[in-house]
């Protein structure tokens, strides 16, 4: 039986950071969390704003609040994807 669990549709609040991987994909991968219960729901396999953008487009509609530091790119593709959620 595998814990990991397709996401579907992100919670309203989501947390997300990037963190040192080094795959095939990039150095760095971009991780997704619950914002108020900090379980980890997926994994970006980059940080590059359009993977993150168009992630966003598809998973997250009920998003309304974004926890992450300043990255301009991190904005640029939550603002993009999502419209104007409290970051």
């Amino acid at each position: 039986r595998s814990e990991v669990k397709p996401v579907e549709e992100l919670p309203p609040v989501i947390a997300i950071d990037e963190y040192k991987g080094d795959t095939r994909e990039g150095k760095y991968q971009l991780i997704i969390a619950d914002g108020i219960t900090k379980k980890p729901l997926d994994i970006l396999p980059n940080r590059y704003k359009s993977t993150i953008k168009h992630y966003l487009q598809r998973h997250g509609n009920q998003v309304q609040v974004v926890i992450m530091d300043m990255s301009h790119s991190f904005k640029a593709a939550v603002q993009s994807a999502l419209g104007k959620p409290v970051i």
